[in-house]
Order: C-alpha cells, then structure tokens, then sequence
C-alpha cells in the first residue's frame, strides 16, 4: 500500500490506542482514590470543582503520556504489530512514521501542565514517559526485547500510573509503596496473559517475552499463583476496592485451572480490565461515561474504517 500523505484526524487520535489507556486511568484512579478505598457510596458523586478539574487534567495529561509512549512502541515495532496482525496504522501505510513522530512531540508536550499542579506527580509522570517511551523500546534499553527487562518496565508502568494519582493528592509517604502492591500484582497477570497471543510473532522477532521463554504453561501457572498472591494481600492490607477487583474477575480466571487456552487468558484480561474500571466508577461515577464514549467511538470508527470488530468482550 502506498503511504499516505495527508494526516487523518481521527486515524491520528485511534493509532494511540485509547481502549489501552483504561488500564493505566484506572490504576492512576486507585491511587487518586486510595483514601476511599473501602468506601463504595459514591464519594465524588457530587465532587466541588477543584477536585473535578484535578481528575480532568490527570486523566488528560496522564493520557498524552500514554498517547506518547504507544506510538513510540509502534514505531519500533511495525515488523513485529505486522507478524501478529496488530494495529495496522504504520504497517499498511494509513499514517507515515514522520506523522506519528511530531504527534509523539506534541503529546509529551501536552503532559507538561501537571507540573502547575503538583511537582512530585509531574516528576512521576516524566518518569513514566521515559521508561514506557524511551528506555522500553530503544536502545541501549531495549526493555521490551527482554524477558526481565520487559516485566520489570511494565511493572514499572503500572507503579508509576498509581504513584502518579497517589502523589496528586497527598504528599510522599513510605506506605504509597505497600499500597500499591494489590494493583501492581494484578496488572502484572494481565501483562503476562498479554504476551501469550503474541508469542508466535514476539519469537520471530526474537524477543524474549514471558510468553516465548517459559511456555503458555508456565505463564498462565505463574499468574494464577500471583493473582491468589494478590487476591490474599487485598485481604491482608484491608483494601476491598482492590478485594472486590480480584473477586469479580475470579470467575474468568477458574477456566485456567483445568484448561490452558488463550481464548480463557484474553477474557480474563479483558472482563479484569473491566471490573477494575467499575470499581472506579463506584468512587467518580463520571468515569462510566468515559469508559462508555470511548468504548462505543473506537467500536464505531473500526467498524467504519476497517470493517473491523473492535473492541469486544470474546476470547480473541
């Protein structure tokens, strides 16, 4: 296909993946919301503005950030997006690496205001931008290609999206690091279920994913056990928002204890996202809004784009 030479709006806002950023909203909300953590009545139903427009500008900085930090892991991986018939966007020509480049640019500079906000969020989010941008898929880094260095970025990243809201609201404290551990086990078992579609692809490359060493058996064994692991630190650090998140996935996860099939792995990942994302919505009910508009628009453009059934709740 040749490549294009018109930048299409709407080609540009979808190539960032917004359905991806719910997982990183979400576990910047837990963080926000980690003082009502156990309060389920609605807390920010009727929230005074100030606390409105702190929400509004994390989720649209915090999302520019992602927005960044997507394209430039399209960028390095147009060969690897192709093999696993991923995003196409650069692979078949819609968008030209320049575009995505200048966009890139522009959306890290649409992260910057948080620094008016609070500086200890802000340093957090450049953080997150140079681990998920840069240092996870260019050299000399490389994290990605790597079996440690890619789970350690991703744990990074869900750490970061959680101090991000954490620190917006209060100042630094040691315990940040013991809260987070529930919301950092759990996304970590949706990042190894991740691999296991792209395994096939991810070896052609070469790239030492969980999914391409240890083996479909060994990734889904070890997130089974982490997310028991995590299930019971919910329990133990008395934080139910992250309790009622690992119970209402559970159903989707108990296939995986006699089967070992991707088609159960991409459901417990996408119904986990989900119950995370709902039990944010019981502390800011306006996120449902959020989840809904952006869920209902990409299924729209992808349908009319590409004639594509995307997002969906199957197991593929």
């Amino acid at each position: 296909m040749s490549r294009s030479s018109t930048f299409n709006i709407f080609d540009g806002f979808f190539v960032l993946r917004p359905m991806l950023f719910f997982p990183g909203w979400s576990t910047m909300l837990a963080g926000y919301f980690i003082p009502e953590k156990n309060n389920f009545a609605l807390p920010y139903l009727r929230a005074p503005w100030t606390a409105w427009r702190e929400i509004l500008l994390l989720l649209f900085v915090f999302g520019c950030a992602m927005g960044a930090s997507f394209l430039l892991n399209q960028l390095k991986d147009i060969e690897t997006d192709k093999a696993n018939n991923k995003l196409f966007f650069l692979a078949d020509g819609h968008l030209t690496p320049r575009m995505l480049y200048v966009e890139t640019a522009v959306l890290v500079l649409l992260s910057l205001p948080l620094f008016f906000l609070n500086v200890s969020a802000a340093l957090a989010l450049l953080l997150f931008i140079v681990i998920t941008g840069y240092m996870y898929n260019y050299p000399p880094f490389n994290l990605k290609d790597h079996l440690w260095g890619s789970i350690v970025g991703n744990m990074l990243m869900g750490a970061l999206a959680f101090f991000i809201g954490w620190l917006a609201r209060m100042d630094f404290a040691w315990h940040m690091f013991s809260d987070v551990l529930p919301y950092l086990i759990f996304n970590t078992v949706l990042y190894f279920f991740t691999t296991l579609p792209d395994r096939e692809g991810d070896r052609l490359a070469r790239k030492l994913t969980p999914a391409v060493v240890w083996g479909m058996d060994t990734v889904v064994r070890l997130s089974l056990a982490l997310f028991l692991m995590g299930l019971a630190l919910s329990w133990y650090r008395d934080d139910f928002s992250a309790l009622w998140i690992y119970l209402l996935s559970l159903p989707f996860f108990v296939p995986l204890f006699r089967r070992r099939e991707v088609k159960h792995t991409l459901r417990a990942t996408k119904f986990g996202i989900l119950f995370f994302a709902m039990i944010i919505c019981l502390k800011w009910p306006w996120y449902l809004i959020l989840m809904t508009a952006v869920f209902f628009a990409t299924r729209l453009y992808f349908k009319k784009r590409f004639n594509f059934d995307y997002p969906n709740f199957k197991g593929n």
